[in-house]
C-alpha cells in the first residue's frame, strides 16, 4: 500500500502489513551483533536491552502437539511458534519485560494454571502464551478464535483481568513500539468544559 504525500514531498511510503513475521523482522534489523538494542527509558536513561529467540519448531511437530493436546491455536500464534518456539523480549540484568512461551511451555503452564485460583471461565476458555514480568500471564481466549483461526481477544491476568482488545499480531507490534513498556497503563482523560 502507498500513502500519497502532498507536494512538494512527492514520494511513496510502503506500509507493511502488521504480522508477527514483519514485526520480528523489523525488530531484528535494529539489533546489534549481540542482539542488543538501545531503548529510550524513563528519566532520559538510554540502556541496551536484549532479546532471546528460540529456534523454530517444525510444522509437523507443532501439528502433532496440537492434535495430541487438543489445542486451539490461532494462525498468528502458529506463525510465531514456526518462527521462534519461544522468545524473551527486552531482557536486562533482572529478567525481561515480557516473554512468549514455547509450545511445550504453553502446555506446562496451562496444566499448572488448572491448579490455581483462576476463574472457571479462564480455566475453560483460555490458555497462557506468555507472561509479563512481575504482572502475570498473557492469555488467549480460545473461545474467541473464529473459523479463520484469528484470535480476537488477548488477556493479561493479574489482580484484574485486562482485555487488550486485540490479537497477538497487534499486541506484539504495540509492545515492540512501546519498547517493552506497559502501554495499556498509559492513558488520557477527557476534560469536560463548562
Amino acid at each position: 500500500q502507498c500513502i500519497t504525500i502532498p507536494k512538494p514531498m512527492k514520494r511513496c511510503i510502503l506500509l507493511k502489513e502488521i504480522s508477527i513475521s514483519n514485526t520480528l523482522e523489523t525488530l531484528k534489523s535494529r539489533l546489534d551483533e549481540n542482539s542488543l538494542l538501545h531503548v529510550q527509558a524513563r528519566f532520559g536513561i538510554y540502556p541496551k536491552k536484549g532479546f532471546v529467540f528460540n529456534n523454530p519448531i517444525e510444522i509437523e511437530e507443532l501439528e502433532r502437539i496440537i492434535i495430541d493436546n487438543e489445542l486451539i491455536l490461532s494462525n498468528n500464534h502458529k506463525e510465531f511458534l514456526l518462527l521462534h518456539n519461544g522468545a524473551e523480549f527486552f531482557t536486562y540484568e533482572y529478567g525481561y519485560s515480557f516473554r512468549l512461551y514455547s509450545i511445550e511451555e504453553v502446555i506446562r503452564e496451562y496444566n499448572e494454571m488448572l491448579n490455581y485460583n483462576f476463574s472457571n471461565y479462564i480455566k475453560q476458555n483460555c490458555y497462557p502464551i506468555g507472561s509479563v514480568i512481575d504482572i502475570g500471564p498473557i492469555l488467549v481466549d480460545h473461545s474467541k478464535v473464529n473459523q479463520t483461526g484469528k484470535e480476537n481477544i488477548l488477556l493479561l491476568d493479574n489482580i484484574e483481568t485486562i482485555d487488550f482488545c486485540c490479537d497477538l499480531n497487534n499486541w506484539l507490534d504495540r509492545m515492540v513500539c512501546a519498547e517493552g513498556n506497559l502501554y495499556w497503563e498509559w492513558y488520557s482523560k477527557v476534560v469536560q468544559h463548562e
